[in-house]
């Protein structure tokens, strides 16, 4: 929707100043859970909308390079041509490399201009948040408001390096190896439930990139760049101590405790690792895994931890 609530079509989107203007640094906002899943909406649509812009550029880049070889080669006499193999195929060289080196310098910038104004992440928002608010929006305050903060930046870069150390192996032709640790934070956010609880979350992506050089069977050199993805979320429940009473035994291995004068505070981890968990979509070779996950398994989960911060207290009397 626009600011006058008017629905906006496909094409529309691509015009929408406060969606599009999200799509490459991410957000911080507070939007009612239906807000926040039309959000998600606009700025998928609104990527995917760029991405066929973007494609139909490229496509017209390349189909005018061959229309300008064809008119070129076809204006060329045939008697030059035929005289020997050798000069028909440097007259095509003559004419081809100017323009493949303008379309390759073209496609580029293209390419370019996209990456600055759009990025990957908000399909991973649009589905897994989108379910994950629609469970809990019936517990929520009347119009209450979930503030989210997001970011869509890629994780393997230098200001996310958190450990830099070298890597050995035993295996067979071993030369050397680098191990690197980054962690971002995905995003994070808050919300009141009815009940007067406070609960902030936060969802992060560690990484471990090992950089490997070995020599194989035919003495070759090689370098292999494998990752390792786990994802925790983290949850802290404030639940007022007015409305609940403390259960007499909590379980410490699994959830951290604390108390104020005001709140029973407690604190509960989950992370999500698809080589433990999904195996067979596992693939060492890509930075990010998050999306092997299912989204219903996702929302579930998370549900649990909030549960489990339940399951310490009892309704007061």
């Amino acid at each position: 929707m626009d600011r006058q609530g008017n629905v906006l079509n496909k094409e529309q989107y691509i015009g929408a100043p406060i969606e599009r203007a999200h799509l490459h640094r991410g957000f911080s906002s507070k939007k009612t859970p239906i807000k926040w899943i039309r959000f998600f909406r606009a700025c998928v649509l609104q990527r995917e909308i760029a991405q066929e812009q973007k494609s139909k550029r490229i496509k017209k880049i390349w189909f005018i390079l061959l229309g300008v070889f064809l008119c070129n080669f076809l204006s060329i006499p045939l008697n030059f041509i035929s005289e020997t193999i050798g000069a028909f195929f440097g007259v095509i060289g003559m004419l081809t490399c100017p323009g493949l080196i303008v379309a390759g310098i073209m496609t580029y910038l293209t390419n370019m201009k996209f990456k600055k104004n759009f990025t990957d992440g908000f399909d991973f928002f649009a589905d897994y948040f989108s379910a994950l608010f629609t469970l809990i929006e019936e517990d929520l305050q009347l119009d209450s408001r979930i503030a989210l903060e997001a970011n869509v930046k890629d994780t393997v870069t230098e200001e996310n390096l958190i450990k830099n150390e070298s890597y050995t192996s035993e295996s067979r032709g071993f030369i050397s190896g680098v191990e690197k640790n980054y962690e971002r934070v995905i995003s994070k956010g808050s919300c009141f439930f009815n009940d007067e609880s406070l609960i902030f979350f936060q969802f992060s992506e560690r990484t471990r990139e090992r950089i490997i050089k070995k020599r194989g069977s035919s003495g070759k050199r090689k370098t292999k760049h494998k990752y390792r993805a786990a994802y925790p979320f983290t949850i802290k429940m404030k639940i007022p101590k007015h409305k609940y009473q403390l259960n007499p035994s909590i379980d410490t291995t699994q959830i951290s405790f604390a108390e104020d004068d005001e709140y029973y505070v407690f604190k509960v981890y989950r992370k999500f690792d698809v080589k433990k968990e999904n195996p067979a979509q596992y693939n060492p070779y890509e930075e990010s895994s998050i999306s092997s996950f299912a989204v219903d398994y996702f929302s579930l989960e998370v549900i649990n931890l909030i549960n489990t911060c339940y399951s310490c207290v009892t309704p007061s009397a």
